[in-house]
């Protein structure tokens, strides 16, 4: 039905039959579609039944009283929005006054003209029409949203199984490897070994973002549980510096270590912890050239260990601030020619270091090249 062709309904509770009918006389040029009712019970039924787009209210009314029928229908959610109008022959100012108190959007006193009446019921009736377009928009915009989160769910949820499902061949590669390299004979093993340790490492890599993926997910959705053990932050960091020296690519390549002496074990994920050293030191090793020069550095304050993790390669664009570890912008990064972590890794190490009470963040102020500085609270962790 077209706006033009709507007519409003209008309910007239009135017990007195020639008021009703001066009041009908009244509306009935303007073509709403009219519905009266006697007493203030009616009146609740009647509402209930035909959902008026506005109410007439007398509030000498037997049974129930204008002021209860008012109070009635503005504390129900389904009825609260209808405009209500008190026709009232009391003259006191404290009637009135009740009228707005029970409700009431306005009020007119007895005996009235019929151009003030309409002019009220016109004024109420647009009202009322502008909160039913918002309403429904609203309905709308709601439907639309709901499926937008379904379907981002069902997103996350085929992602995680198929992620999830890329470990198990992962791990028989990496089983296989395993099985060749002790299976090789000695002339051929420097040759082969050489070529195993690619795949090996590549296998691992893949791996390593395959969990990331997995452990993105779990952390949104808040059921990521840290296994929270007494750890050597500066030995996991040597470790993971040993691996990375040790690649052919990586000769030419300067690394510096500056670990503090006095930092001792404190509780973290070790497992995590280790994937975030990881990720960070590749990232440094990846981004600068063969003779490119990386610095890791660790310290101790009254509240936090300090890691920081600086090479003089290509600088990220610092503009992002804390959007470059957002996963919705790595891909825009990328397309500007920049390189982040594969697997979503610097989201990662975000996520990963804030379920730790920590925070990650880029260093501004470092212009060589990129400086990573990571916060791990000690106190909070091992209270």
């Amino acid at each position: 039905m077209s706006e033009s062709e709507y007519r409003a309904k209008v309910l007239i509770v009135e017990d007195n039959k020639e008021n009703l009918d001066l009041i009908r006389y009244f509306l009935k040029s303007q073509n709403y579609i009219l519905y009266a009712s006697f007493d203030g019970e009616e009146a609740l039924k009647q509402v209930a039944e035909i959902q008026p787009d506005i109410i007439l209210l007398d509030i000498m009314l037997p049974k129930i009283d204008g002021f209860q029928v008012c109070e009635e229908l503005k504390k129900n959610p389904e009825t609260r929005f209808i405009p209500i109008i008190m026709i009232t022959a009391l003259k006191e100012l404290k009637d009135k006054i009740r009228s707005l108190e029970a409700g009431a959007d306005d009020f007119i006193s007895k005996p009235f003209e019929n151009i003030e009446l309409l002019t009220r019921v016109k004024s109420l009736l647009r009202v009322k029409k502008y909160h039913d377009e918002l309403k429904h928009t609203n309905n709308a915009l709601k439907e639309k949203n709901d499926i937008l989160v379904w379907m981002d769910q069902y997103k996350e949820d085929l992602t995680h199984l198929i992620v999830h499902d890329m470990k198990n061949p992962l791990f028989v590669i990496q089983g296989n490897l395993q099985m060749m390299t002790m299976g090789m004979d000695t002339d051929r093993s420097e040759m082969l070994r050489k070529y195993i340790d690619r795949i090996e490492r590549s296998a691992n890599n893949l791996l390593r973002m395959v969990t990331n993926l997995i452990d993105i997910s779990k952390i949104e959705a808040g059921t990521m549980k840290l296994n929270l053990e007494l750890g050597d932050l500066n030995s996991i960091i040597e470790r993971s510096y040993k691996r990375f020296t040790d690649l052919p690519e990586n000769e030419t390549k300067a690394i510096r270590l500056n670990l503090d002496s006095k930092i001792r074990p404190f509780k973290f994920d070790t497992s995590v912890i280790e994937r975030v050293v990881d990720s960070l030191i590749s990232f440094a090793y990846s981004n600068v050239n063969n003779d490119g020069n990386i610095e890791i550095e660790t310290s101790l304050n009254d509240e936090s260990v300090i890691l920081s993790i600086a090479d003089d390669g290509v600088q990220l664009p610092v503009e992002y601030g804390s959007q470059l570890f957002d996963k919705f912008h790595q891909v825009e990064i990328k397309n500007e020619g920049h390189r982040v972590l594969r697997g979503l890794g610097l989201t990662f190490c975000k996520l990963a270091i804030n379920a730790h009470n920590g925070n990650i963040s880029i260093d501004k102020d470092y212009k060589k090249g990129n400086k990573f500085v990571v916060l791990l609270p000690v106190k909070k962790l091992e209270s």
